[in-house]
């Protein structure tokens, strides 16, 4: 676990799975019979939401290369961020059905898809983060824990 701002530990697992369950509400609007216009606003404030705290995972993730499980948790964000980058790709792609029938200025409809955009370029950015943290692995040492002649005492034996 890595410290957060308020010098408390971020549970990666917990925090990801909370995520989770956010996208999949943004999922949910759009894929149910509602009409997806009335909770635009609100969709747009978690989408910047959920784009917060994946900045805040991926800062620490990428920073801290000693945080147990790290690749695994790396795996999970990358997991996490795919399914962020979908649900932004779905709201650009109903975005002009969304907007024909909500009442809204063309500068406004402008502002939206241009954050939904924005956030979209994030999360790749992001991902890609998280894909050179993984493969680079800073820090791990690739000396062995065993030295060689103390593998051949403890081999000696069998």
């Amino acid at each position: 676990m890595k410290k957060n701002v308020e010098n408390k530990p971020i549970n990666f697992e917990d925090t990801l799975y909370i995520l989770h369950s956010r996208i999949q509400i943004l999922q949910d609007i759009l894929a149910l019979d509602i009409p997806a216009d009335l909770f635009l606003d609100k969709s747009v404030d978690d989408m910047e939401f959920i784009d917060k705290i994946l900045e805040v995972l991926i800062k620490a993730l990428s920073e801290d290369t000693y945080i147990m499980g790290r690749d695994e948790q790396l795996d999970n964000f990358s997991e996490t961020e795919w399914q962020f980058s979908q649900i932004l790709v779905q709201f650009l792609s109903v975005s002009t059905t969304m907007f024909a029938g909500h009442i809204m200025s063309a500068g406004r409809q402008s502002v939206l898809r241009d954050k939904i955009s924005t956030l979209r370029n994030q999360s790749a950015i992001r991902r890609k983060i998280a894909d050179d943290s993984k493969s680079k692995k800073e820090g791990i040492e690739t000396m062995p824990i065993v030295s060689s002649d103390e593998m051949s005492e403890l081999l000696k034996g069998l």
